[in-house]
């Protein structure tokens, strides 16, 4: 069946063709992803085109339409092809320069603003490989007491970091550093940061050739791939941070659910303290945090 020819000017005949196009093809709940393509080619929201499931759709929207579903039907993510992707509080810019913000990161952010509304005056947090910049402005936002600062390796990530910025008022909330995890720092900042948060690549190399066609195809590898054991950047990470945390300042990431214990496991051995793992949404083990050893003073 070719996409060229959708057999209908109408929203629901529209998303009926769709879906079985996007389903023959392999696309995971391919209805779903036929009324949200819909929406976004015409603007109107998926209660809408229920609601007046005959109105028609004009010609330059459904040739968008189909457009975009050939994209989706190719794997190329549903987020790219929309440019968007909602994230806690925030609808963030997203495109090939950055990984799509996932579910489960949505709970690393939850455990920091917990330890960020705790703290008094104004702490310092460090978003390390900040992508498209969905923790420090999801922090920016939910604690504005903090200061916020966010690095990256790559700059075309810290460019849509800084454009997601921009579009949600906060440019002038969240300093963005180029460098490689701590590197990217000021020295002013050694001793004075109050917690480092970070979502580093922990996918091992040779896990990438079994990746969906989504995630292998389409997002950037350097934000995917670790190296051959997943958890390289997060060990680098651990011997980095004493020296830039304050005392009893907290680290905080994000690892695979078969990677969180033995990364508790290094951190105990480094000298943090009151190490801890917390669960992701399904209850899998996804986040290790613990508190900056004693000698980081």
């Amino acid at each position: 069946m070719s996409a060229g020819a959708a057999p209908s000017p109408e929203a629901m005949g529209l998303i009926a063709w769709a879906s079985r196009y996007l389903e023959e093809n392999g696309v995971i709940k391919p209805r779903l992803n036929a009324e949200l393509l819909l929406a976004h080619s015409t603007g109107r929201d998926r209660t809408e085109l229920y609601a007046y499931p005959e109105m028609p759709v004009a010609a330059d929207c459904r040739e968008g339409f189909v457009t975009a579903v050939e994209r989706r039907a190719a794997h190329e993510p549903l987020q790219y092809i929309t440019g968007t992707k909602g994230f806690r509080y925030l609808e963030l810019q997203v495109d090939p320069r950055a990984l799509i913000p996932r579910p489960e990161t949505e709970m690393l952010v939850e455990r920091a603003v917990d330890v960020l509304r705790a703290a008094p005056g104004h702490p310092v947090v460090v978003d390390v490989g900040t992508g498209s910049g969905c923790i420090a402005l999801s922090l920016a936002r939910e604690c504005p007491a903090a200061v916020v600062y966010a690095t990256d390796i790559s700059d075309d990530a810290l460019a849509l970091a800084r454009d997601n910025a921009r579009r949600l008022a906060l440019g002038d909330v969240v300093s963005f550093r180029l460098g490689d995890l701590c590197d990217a720092l000021d020295g002013e900042l050694a001793g004075r940061i109050d917690l480092i948060v970070c979502n580093p690549p922990y996918i091992r190399e040779g896990d990438f050739p079994s990746l969906p066609p989504e995630v292998r195809e389409h997002e950037p590898y350097v934000s995917l791939i670790a190296g051959p054991e997943g958890s390289e950047l997060h060990r680098r990470l651990m011997e980095q941070a004493p020296l830039w945390l304050a005392p009893s300042g907290l680290l905080l990431m994000e690892g695979g659910e078969d990677q969180v214990e033995g990364l508790a496991a290094v951190a105990a051995g480094l000298g943090y303290e009151s190490v801890k793992i917390h669960p992701d949404l399904n209850g899998l083990p996804r986040i290790v945090e613990g508190v900056s050893p004693p000698h980081s003073t």
